[in-house]
């Protein structure tokens, strides 16, 4: 038997995941696909219905009274918004690391959201 070359695959894509930290983290290639760096402020959102975390820049979306938080140089948006949102999606320490896939611009009225959904192990 011969060898067979490995097909190697990038391994996430445009995804965000909440680790046993609770920190929010947003891949390499999510950061680039939404022109994200250090100096740019974000709010974060929740849709507990459908599982989804919502980010979008605030400079773009100018939604009153939101907080902001800007990602550091590794991607990662902070502890106190990944507590935010593992409490408001019921997540426990059993379901983290937990990953979100990226599912494209959610449209909430006035507001484009870049959506990120849960991703279930079955």
């Amino acid at each position: 038997m011969g060898f067979e070359p490995l097909n190697l695959a990038s391994r996430g894509g445009n995804s965000l995941t909440i680790d046993k930290f609770r920190r929010i983290r947003l891949s390499s290639s999510a950061l680039k696909a939404l022109a994200l760096t250090n100096f740019t402020p974000v709010v974060v959102s929740v849709d507990v219905e459908n599982k989804r975390v919502g980010i979008v820049k605030q400079e773009l979306a100018k939604i009153p009274n939101a907080s902001v938080v800007r990602p550091d140089k590794r991607g990662y948006l902070g502890i106190a918004a990944g507590k935010m949102v593992a409490d408001k999606l019921a997540l426990t320490d059993d379901d983290l690391p937990a990953k979100f896939s990226y599912v494209g611009k959610v449209d909430e009225g006035s507001v484009f959201w870049h959506g990120f959904e849960l991703v279930r192990a079955e």
